[in-house]
């Protein structure tokens, strides 16, 4: 059996071809047992795949099994960090020629989105919430960009830095609910409620020690742990009118 599967490779797309040798043994209880190898690979990388199984039961007894793999899918996590060793362990024979380097991107999982909103909700919890400037080092990526900038700040790391400090000492016990979180890839769009009491200036209205609240959606991009962009939209026509 030859299987081919779609990678990236610096230059472009490139195809990995693979030979494999699959035997088929029936035993005595009358199941059969597959096995396969490897026996013709392209480059020096160890193949992995994913396999996925469904059993049919009918009066408890398996009736259909049916059996799917990833190792055709464009992209598939693991197929270009993996190839030579599981070749090599078989019987050594490789296709001649050089193939170019290939790097596979992996698709998020389900893991590195909750982590990511993890990042997103720190930030809303022990930032904004908290006033925790040292966590905001810690999350917020040194090129971040905020596509939204608010009045007077900058679209970037240190104008967002500003923006929270700004509501922390207008709103010392400022802080969010968050209502849901939703994530597409790395991009975390949030929509919560900010809650504060207006005990410093603000936007040029002095203190009116009013309990003030307001909506906002934002979409939070997170690579590797840390935010990347921003773009938001903030009812602040509510929170003025609460100013008065």
């Amino acid at each position: 059996m030859v299987s081919k599967s779609d990678a990236v490779a610096a230059e472009g797309r490139t195809t990995l071809e693979v030979t494999w040798e699959l035997r088929a043994e029936p035993t005595d209880d009358g199941r059969c047992i597959v096995t396969d190898r490897i026996v013709v690979a392209p480059t020096g990388e160890y193949f992995a795949f994913l396999d996925r199984h469904g059993i049919t039961f009918e009066d408890a007894a398996a009736a259909c099994h049916t059996a799917c793999n990833d190792h055709n899918r464009r992209e598939t996590p693991l197929l270009a960090a993996s190839i030579a060793r599981r070749a090599s362990s078989s019987n050594g024979r490789h296709a001649a020629g050089p193939v170019a380097a290939v790097t596979i991107r992996r698709a998020p999982s389900t893991t590195d989105g909750e982590a990511a909103k993890a990042v997103v909700r720190r930030n809303a919890e022990q930032v904004q919430g908290g006033g925790d400037f040292a966590v905001f080092d810690e999350l917020f990526a040194d090129d971040y960009v905020d596509h939204t900038p608010q009045p007077g700040t900058s679209p970037d790391k240190a104008g967002t830095r500003l923006l929270y400090q700004s509501l922390r000492a207008a709103f010392p016990d400022f802080h969010a609910d968050i209502h849901w979180q939703s994530v597409d890839g790395d991009l975390v769009t949030t929509y919560k409620t900010y809650h504060g009491t207006h005990r410093g200036a603000f936007m040029g209205i002095a203190p009116t020690g009013r309990a003030v609240q307001f909506e906002t959606v934002d979409a939070m991009r997170v690579r590797d742990g840390r935010i990347v962009e921003h773009w938001g939209v903030a009812n602040r026509l509510s929170l003025m009118e609460q100013l008065g």
